[in-house]
């Protein structure tokens, strides 16, 4: 409240407690009077004061900034809260900044792709299944992995699209290992005749690492009935790793890499609303799916132990790929912030160093960003969560809980 009565509607100068406020501009303005040694707005509070500009205007009949636009709105207090010479800064930080950041891109991108997978280990002889391979991370993944001499199995949905990759891929690296096969993990049909092909044609499997997942979809449901965010990137990747995980152990020492996210930090595992019939957001069912993904790969590690096949979960970093498709918010923040963005070849590393680097036995378990060990939330560490997670997620999928 304004200490003082006062009608902007009468006076062009108001006076309150040793300060002065002219409307008589094209805004308001605030100063303080000789001798005070304190602003005006020390004085008055800031929403009394914009609402006696607002009736000043009215009554004078001029166009108030306040009511045509929010930015007329902002003007208006940054008129108030700022001398001229402090406005001048403001403008000039506006200006600039977009320049600055523009300049210094480079050293943050590089600040924030800091991880890059170092090891030298060839694969001659060894098979990998990479899914989600025809686009994105995935894509760079299977190129690295052929690179290195290995047999590459690109799981996709879109198989036209995953043989133009294939053929990519055989052309830069000269492996003509590269293979495409139909997987959609919105299908459990789908995903069980893929194993079924698969254990069929290849009697080992040294790599198995599940990539591919879906972001920010509008409410849906996999052909099975499950929610989208939950089917794909959890169930789906779930079933197929359990339908591979003999081949797996036969093949041993082999690895399974979860792509998680650090969205997993706000996810939760709702067992009574797992399929978001109750209630959904987009965005969190994702972030659930993520967290579902680090909860299933420490069980796993737990029941593998002993067993020589270890697994990871790694945050991929924020990357420039087709997985925000669904939200156009995202893509247009993606483009702003472009500068700041991985590359899916930058995003490709960390899964790369959970798959190649020697020695990392020892963390079967643990979740990994930019290459090294990345702390987790307390959810994510719940071995209890962990567990019923399992064993619900087993009779969803019609698979024996042991």
């Amino acid at each position: 409240m304004i200490p003082k009565a006062l009608d902007p509607r009468e006076c062009g100068i108001c006076c309150v407690s040793g300060a002065w406020f002219s409307f008589s501009r094209g805004l308001a303005t605030a100063r303080s009077l000789p001798g005070s040694s304190r602003r005006a707005l020390d004085y008055i509070s800031h929403t009394a004061l914009l609402q006696a500009a607002v009736l000043y205007y009215g009554v004078s009949g001029r166009k108030s900034p306040s009511r045509s636009a929010p930015l007329g709105r902002l003007a208006l207090l940054l008129q108030l809260y700022l001398s001229p010479g402090e406005m001048i800064g403001v403008l000039l930080l506006l200006f600039f900044l977009p320049l600055l950041l523009y300049i210094a891109a480079p050293q943050i991108r590089k600040m924030l792709s800091s991880g890059v997978c170092t090891s030298t280990v060839q694969l001659l002889g060894k098979v990998a299944v990479v899914t989600g391979a025809n686009t994105g991370i995935g894509k760079e993944t299977a190129k690295e992995l052929a690179q290195r001499g290995a047999r590459v199995y690109l799981a996709c949905r879109d198989v036209q699209k995953g043989e133009l990759v294939a053929r990519e891929i055989q052309t830069v690296t000269g492996n003509q290992e590269v293979l495409v096969k139909k997987l959609d993990l919105a299908d459990t049909k789908s995903i069980r005749a893929f194993a079924k092909g698969f254990l069929a044609e290849e009697k080992h499997l040294h790599i198995l690492i599940n990539n591919a997942g879906v972001m920010m979809c509008p409410y849906s449901k996999t052909a099975d009935g499950f929610e989208m965010h939950m089917g794909v990137n959890h169930l789906g990747h779930f079933l197929l790793t359990l339908l591979l995980l003999e081949k797996l152990k036969e093949s041993a020492p082999s690895r399974i890499v979860n792509v998680s996210s650090f969205a997993h930090h706000l996810g939760r595992i709702h067992f009574h609303n797992l399929q978001g019939e109750k209630f959904y957001s987009a965005g969190l069912a994702y972030c659930h799916s993520k967290l579902a993904n680090i909860l299933f790969t420490r069980e796993l590690a737990r029941r593998l132990k002993g067993s020589s096949v270890t697994t990871y979960s790694v945050h991929p970093g924020t990357v420039n790929s087709e997985l925000v498709r669904h939200s156009s918010v995202m893509r247009w923040m993606w483009r702003l912030f472009s500068f700041f963005i991985k590359t899916p070849q930058q995003g490709a590393q960390t899964s790369l160093y959970c798959a190649l680097t020697e020695g990392l036995e020892s963390l079967s378990g643990n979740h990994f960003s930019d290459c090294h060990v990345a702390w987790v939330s307390a959810k994510a560490r719940n071995e209890t969560i962990a567990r019923r997670l399992w064993d619900v997620s087993c009779d969803l999928l019609g698979i024996p809980v042991d």
